[in-house]
């Protein structure tokens, strides 16, 4: 009589269904950087749901010189409030205690810092919602509107030369050390980094403050960083 081989199929049943391993995979990295460019204000409790951010305006200007004896006329100061209603986010993980003590991986850690993580990206998500808010926007090529932007329409050197000089001839504060802050896509860098030689000078230079935070390099007087947790448009 031939051997009768003993397999896993036949003694299955007394075997574990599977075996999960303790190390996890890492979970894809997100550049959170829009927030390094924010002003944080607090509003303190019981003050309702409304932030008021007071605006000096400019004087006005005279428009004749002094004459011997004569005081000027007096000019008002004039006050600008920004109003920001505030809005409150929140994210709840609900675990049970079988769930806390039947499991391999600790899953209360796991909530607390996938609750952290989920957080940050919101807060990343809102402040970009509120940017593309904007009005004062430069398209690439002809466009007048993110929708009439086409495969070819890309950020340039030139595009981005004269974003800059209209924030200084606005007098626009700079964001450090006479420098604007910026934010480009992986996307948008590979398209400059492709084809555009003056971007590329720019991004040769490398430093512990690029490894911490992503930076690009200065080009055309604005800090450049990557965030590759922003909007994408599809048209």
């Amino acid at each position: 009589m031939a051997d009768a081989a003993t397999s896993f199929a036949s003694i299955s049943n007394d075997a574990p269904n599977v075996l999960i391993e303790r190390r996890t995979f890492t979970l894809a990295e997100r550049n959170l950087v829009l927030g390094k460019f924010a002003t944080r204000y607090d509003l303190q409790q019981r003050m309702g749901k409304t932030l008021r951010v007071i605006r000096p305006r400019r004087l006005v200007l005279p428009r004749t010189p002094l004459t011997e004896g004569t005081p000027p006329d007096a000019v008002a100061i004039s006050i600008e409030n920004v109003d920001v209603t505030v809005e409150q986010w929140g994210i709840v993980v609900l675990l049970t205690d079988v769930a806390l003590i039947t499991t391999q991986h600790p899953a209360l850690n796991i909530a607390i810092e996938k609750t952290g993580l989920a957080m940050a990206e919101m807060f990343e998500r809102e402040i970009a919602t509120m940017l593309l808010a904007g009005t004062n926007v430069f398209y690439g090529g002809v466009a007048t509107a993110r929708s009439g932007l086409a495969a070819t329409d890309k950020i340039t050197t030139t595009l981005v030369l004269k974003a800059a000089t209209n924030l200084r001839s606005s007098g626009a504060p700079m964001f450090e050390g006479g420098l604007y802050g910026g934010v480009l896509a992986p996307q948008q860098e590979g398209d400059l980094l492709a084809s555009d030689t003056v971007f590329q000078n720019a991004s040769n230079f490398a430093n512990v403050r690029r490894l911490e935070v992503g930076e690009i390099g200065v080009w055309m007087g604005v800090r450049w960083v990557r965030g590759n947790y922003l909007p994408q448009f599809e048209g």
